[in-house]
């Protein structure tokens, strides 16, 4: 799985060691956060962009989005810093621009993005019952 973010692409990777980090930091449990997403992907069809925009950044801050970014990037890059990810969410910024691009969405977007990712995760690899 891949976070493209501020024309760079990271590797990433649900873990149970991602859930715990992100709880100790933020308070916060990560698959909840992310299902938050998912579901607001329903919540906001029609929505024009700013009123989207407005209703994706409210679901959490951006101190705890960058938080839940990187402790999935940190699974397959323990280097990368906190402040990479913050860096490179404030220059993306809340709001589509005129370059569409997938490297340069808006952060609430990459959230929405990284949520579907995780869910196709797990229902791709959920454990076979056995006969």
């Amino acid at each position: 799985m891949e976070i493209n973010l501020c024309y760079k692409t990271y590797p990433f990777k649900i873990s149970l060691a991602a859930c715990k980090q992100f709880a100790e930091q933020s308070g916060t449990d990560l698959q909840y956060a992310l299902l938050k997403y998912i579901e607001a992907t329903a919540d906001t069809k029609g929505m024009g962009a700013i009123e989207r925009m407005a209703y994706l950044q409210s679901i959490f801050t951006f101190d705890i989005a960058s938080k839940l970014l990187h402790s999935l990037i940190k699974q397959e890059n323990k280097n990368i810093p906190l402040v990479e990810i913050q860096d490179a969410m404030f220059k993306v910024s809340w709001l589509p621009t005129e370059d569409d691009s997938v490297l340069c969405q808006p952060w609430p977007l990459v959230m929405i993005d990284v949520a579907t990712q995780v869910n196709t995760y797990f229902n791709d690899n959920l454990p076979k019952k056995k006969d």
